[in-house]
């Protein structure tokens, strides 16, 4: 049986060492300096995504806040419109409560004035009937002659229907 597969051969070894030092050579010349740069970009691309992705984030909690403090804006803009509204129709109401207190007071007024024409009016026509009857009791004691009761009792009369009169009016 032959073993010569079996013995160490130096020269080989040494061939091998360095056979395999020349193709890690080439391979580190011509192969890792791309793989580094492949490596390299690929790295950059992260960061950049990263990075864009920081930056939207903080442009949208910057968004956030605009939107926030917008709505915030408005809401108070909203508060001072109804503020307005109620103040304007307060004051419309007051001026409507105080073109009715005025008109109330001028129709009160009217009355009153129309009360006392009225008054004056028919205190004038009892004067009137006072007058009549003053002419009239003349002329029946112009027409006869009277003794002293009958001209007391004519008087009496003559009063009587004068307040008779005055209550009427």
């Amino acid at each position: 049986m032959n073993l010569d597969f079996l013995t160490i051969d130096v020269g080989t070894i040494l061939f091998t060492l360095i056979n395999t030092l020349l193709i890690f050579l080439a391979f580190k010349h011509f192969l890792f300096g791309r793989v580094d740069a492949i490596l390299e970009k690929r790295r950059q691309e992260l960061t950049d995504t990263y990075a864009a992705a920081e930056d939207a984030r903080s442009a949208a909690s910057a968004d956030q806040e605009k939107y926030a403090k917008a709505i915030a804006g408005a809401k108070a803009e909203a508060d001072e419109i109804v503020r307005r509204a109620e103040k304007t129709a307060q004051s419309k109401g007051d001026a409507i409560l105080e073109t009715a207190r005025a008109e109330a007071h001028a129709a009160r007024e009217k009355a009153q004035l129309e009360t006392e024409r009225e008054r004056l009016r028919a205190r004038s026509e009892l004067q009137g009937e006072i007058s009549g009857l003053a002419v009239e009791l003349a002329g029946k004691i112009l027409e006869k002659e009277i003794d002293p009761s009958d001209h007391e009792r004519l008087i009496a009369d003559f009063l009587s229907n004068a307040e008779h009169a005055g209550d009427e009016a």
